[in-house]
């Protein structure tokens, strides 16, 4: 086998190698598994990618890719799509749920490896004059970049940096010889991996479609080339249809997918570039390559390197510039501001290696060589420094956002980075240092960018496996008894893993949770924070109407709840009034349709009184005295406000009579925002004894209960901190007595869950309303007959059984994915014809028409993102300040 054909296999090899093996003595150093008991999961990685991991065990074991346990019964699949369609998610199936969260120290490990051994392959492909050690070089700089160290609690974007160096290796295949089917391949796994990043990656694909087909092929290949391309381009759509379209309509249901607009045109024009330089900063190769593009301008007169070098600088350029920045990530994002980083690392490295294929010239200089070993020392001192000091720089470890000086400090160094890949590189290709100097030296800055960047952004994140311990063991002792549900009394653990460890339950957080389930929960007073559901709050009558039978956590003034298994470091309790399934009434849903115009605690009485007949159960406080505050009414708004230099407080005297529960609550926006103005706006003391502090917080913002209280007089003391508006506040009782016997005596409807069928059974007619999260994608029988499906209370399931009862089965299907999956039929068809078809000779005519196209595209794909987008921006906010 000839040298070259070799290295094609043995250069991937070492750098895939070399990134792992890097990555494992990062986790020695900071006593990560397996050196230690340390886990890399935190934050998303913590929160969704590890529970879901677990889940994953549960839809292939007698659940569903469809349906999941969590968040009410929702649509799973654009949540499989969006986090573990990648096939390397089952690995994780021979792994047991009380190791999980140790086993993404590996999976991570196996992506970074992955990552370095693609980049290397698309090197020795694309750039094959390009040598070995600089490539393998570049690659492990790939695979252990600032992307990887900050983002990969995201850990399924991973995937999306080992499939796009694939991708393009397969685009310039079709560029240099006309081969397509790789490439259409290719790009149909990018959606099919991820569908969220891939999004990104079309677009660049498109922005460079055009400019690659002018640079990269002769004039008389690019018509069929083009021809070519938009074959591949059609395909790989068709071919996703059934991941693309049902995923996207199920974005669009969700609370991230009906306020683009807002968040598209909000902020600055220039923002979070601490957050980005952060990014990049990992691997100093990239600010160093973008400006080695400018100085050896004139030396890049290859069609490739005029593609990468222009590409690399336009995006690396768009990344600071928000509105650009922002549109590339659909519109909007909470956090991680350069979602896309892998694509500006790779072209820019591609830049580099474009420009380190010419042979150097050869007047070695000592003085070069003094000053390059210098400036690496300096540079490796400088990392190492900053590695030692790395809690004081760690503020994007415990916020997700570099702060002022950690940005400062963090930029300095990535700056002096890269200026050493700069003299290195410049002084290189001047010929004045020799290579294995430029290996050498590179190498010591690769090992500081990333030893540093391991440091600050990962080994200073929070460490979850105790609580994960607690969550599995408490989780375990719950019962499998069929369709019930299970609450936390305090957010003990995230919302995801009840569903992880085979529970039923209305938490749930991904970026597609169902934005009407989301604000009905609200409605019914349960916690939310962004798109994360919680089973927190709510009311004892809206718990035993969504069937949350097992309680975690210690009751504290609640006399219901009667105790199940208080061993472990969590409690377990039952509420005895849930009752055996769904609720079968005579009230149709017509008689609720009006849910909406009611708050929390009104929504509860709404519920008594229209469902069960109950009327008056809950009653609303005034406050027997009101010191140093003003309350005003407005429009449907309580507007409290603080009087200066005054002890500020409401005292309510509740003189209960018989047994109540006793509620407080304070609420005034249906939105997934992060942070609302009234946030820490009061705190609660009963009976001379502080029940909560500092109410509501952005993560726990559910109606509090105060406790159970019978005969008696309760002084509630509201402290006000600020001021605030709230469309629900105040102090309630509520008689759960009285709705627990309502309940009772009410027909129930059994429930069973089979894969993705619910079948409910009920001995006589009425209505049976499913404490069910409804949904576009179900279909409904009764008795066998196809039967129309009710939306009810804001985001739950009704259906109607006629006299003698009956048996109703929903059977979920996405929403999409029926007709996705007949476009992914149709792509397969016309990849079987094509293969045909464009086996033949020239199109003439067709050839023109598909360059002429593919050029357009890509000069409207650039002008939309990187020139339209800033200038509507501007102008939107220039007249909205001018109109105020």
């Amino acid at each position: 086998m000839k040298k070259r054909d070799m290295t094609l296999f043995t250069a991937p090899l070492m750098a895939g190698a070399a990134a792992a093996v890097l990555f494992m003595l990062f986790y020695a150093v900071h006593g990560y598994y397996p050196f230690g008991e340390r886990s890399v999961a935190w934050c998303d990685m913590d929160q969704q990618y590890v529970p879901l991991l677990m889940e994953l065990k549960t839809a292939f074991s007698g659940g569903s890719l469809f349906l999941g346990r969590g968040g009410g019964m929702m649509n799973f699949y654009g949540v499989f799509l969006f986090f573990l369609s990648s096939p390397l998610s089952l690995i994780s199936l021979a792994v047991d749920n009380s190791r999980m969260i140790w086993f993404v120290n590996i999976m991570l490990v196996i992506k970074v490896g992955l990552s370095s051994a693609s980049a290397e392959l698309y090197f020795r492909r694309v750039l094959p004059r390009l040598n070995v050690p600089m490539g393998v070089l570049m690659s492990v700089m790939y695979g252990l970049s600032g992307y990887v160290m900050l983002y990969y609690q995201n850990d399924m974007w991973i995937d999306m940096m080992i499939v796009f160096p694939l991708l393009m290796i397969s685009l310039f295949r079709l560029l240099r010889s006309g081969k397509w089917r790789a490439y259409a391949i290719c790009l149909a796994m990018c959606v099919a991996m991820n569908f969220y990043i891939s999004f990104m990656v079309i677009v660049f694909i498109a922005m460079l479609g055009g400019a690659a087909l002018y640079l990269c092929c002769e004039p008389e290949d690019r018509g069929s080339r083009a021809l070519r391309l938009i074959a591949a381009d059609l395909c790989a759509a068709l071919i996703s249809g059934g991941v693309w379209l049902p995923a996207f309509a199920q974005y669009t249901a969700s609370g991230r997918g009906n306020s683009l607009s807002d968040a598209f045109f909000g902020g600055y024009f220039a923002d979070r570039n601490f957050d980005k330089i952060a990014v990049l900063s990992g691997t100093s190769l990239v600010l160093a390559g973008a400006l080695l593009i400018i100085v050896f301008r004139k030396s890049m007169k290859s069609g490739k390197a005029l593609l990468f070098g222009a590409s690399g600088l336009i995006s690396l350029a768009g990344a600071f510039v928000e509105p650009a920045n922002k549109l590339l990530q659909t519109g909007s994002y909470q956090a991680y501001p350069l979602r896309y980083g892998f694509i500006v690392l790779l072209l820019i490295f591609s830049a580099c290696g474009a420009l380190l294929e010419e042979a150097p010239e050869k007047k070695h200089r000592g003085s070069a060589c003094i000053i390059v070993s210098v400036l690496a020392a300096v540079y490796a001192a400088a990392a190492f420094i900053a590695h030692t000091h790395r809690s004081s720089l760690s503020s994007y470890a415990h916020s997700l956002w570099v702060h002022g000086k950690d940005g400062f400090i963090i930029s300095a160094l990535a700056l002096l980075g890269a200026a050493v890949c700069f003299v290195c590189i410049y002084s290189f290709r001047r010929g004045r240092i020799p290579k294995w100097l430029t290996i050498t030296a590179m190498g010591a800055v690769l090992l500081s960018d990333s030893f540093m960047s391991f440091g600050i952004n990962v080994a200073e994140a929070s460490d979850p496996t105790g609580f994960f311990k607690t969550t599995c063991d408490v989780l375990e002792r719950v019962p499998d008894e069929g369709f019930v549900r299970v609450k936390e009394l305090k957010r003990y653990y995230y919302p995801n893993y009840a569903e992880a460890m085979g529970k039923y339950s209305i938490g749930h957080y991904t970026s597609l949770t169902d934005c009407d389930v989301l604000y009905a929960l609200k409605r019914m007073g349960y916690s939310s924070h962004w798109l994360d559901m919680d089973s927190t709050g709510g009311t004892m009558l809206t718990d035993e109407l969504l069937l949350n039978k097992y309680v975690i956590g210690e009751k504290g003034r609640n006399r219901f709840y009667e105790p199940y298994d208080l061993k472990g470091n969590l409690s377990l309790y039952i509420d005895p009034n849930v009752p055996a399934g769904a609720v079968v009434s005579q009230v149709p849903p017509g008689e609720l349709s009006d849910f909406g115009d009611y708050e929390r605690m009104e929504a509860t009485d709404f519920i008594a009184e229209r469902l069960f007949g109950e009327s008056d159960t809950v009653q609303k406080l005034a406050p027997a005295a009101v010191n140093g505050v003003m309350i005003n009414e407005v429009e449907g708004e309580t507007v409290v406000s603080v009087v200066p230099d005054e002890p500020s407080e409401l005292i309510y005297e509740a003189e209960i009579e018989g047994c109540r529960e006793l509620y407080f609550d304070l609420f005034g926006c249906y939105s997934t925002s992060v942070d609302e103005d009234y946030v820490n706006s009061t705190e609660v003391w009963v009976n001379g004894e502080l029940r909560v502090g500092s109410y509501p917080t952005s993560t726990v913002n559910g109606i509090i209960d105060l406790g159970t209280y019978e005969d008696e007089t309760v002084t509630v003391r509201v402290r006000v901190l600020k001021d605030f508006t709230a469309t629900s506040f105040g102090v309630y009782t509520f008689d759960a007595e009285r709705a627990a016997e309502a309940i009772a005596s009410a027909e129930t409807a059994s429930l069973s869950v089979d894969g993705n069928t619910i079948t409910a059974t009920a001995q006589s007619a009425g209505y049976v309303y499913l404490p069910v999260s409804w949904s576009e994608g179900w279909s409904c029988t009764v008795n066998g007959e196809n039967a129309s499906l009710d939306k009810v209370l804001g985001g739950f399931c009704a259906v109607k059984v006629p006299e003698g009862g009956g048996t109703v089965r929903l059977r979920f299907c996405p929403r999409g994915l029926k007709t996705g999956a007949v476009l992914t039929c149709a792509g397969i068809l016309l990849f079987a014809v094509l293969m045909v078809v464009l086996k033949r000779k020239k199109k003439g005519s067709l050839e023109k028409a598909a360059s002429k196209a593919i050029i357009g595209l890509s000069a409207v794909t650039v002008l939309i993102f990187y020139a339209a987008a800033p200038l509507v921006w501007a102008v939107v906010n220039i007249i909205y300040l001018i109109g105020g």
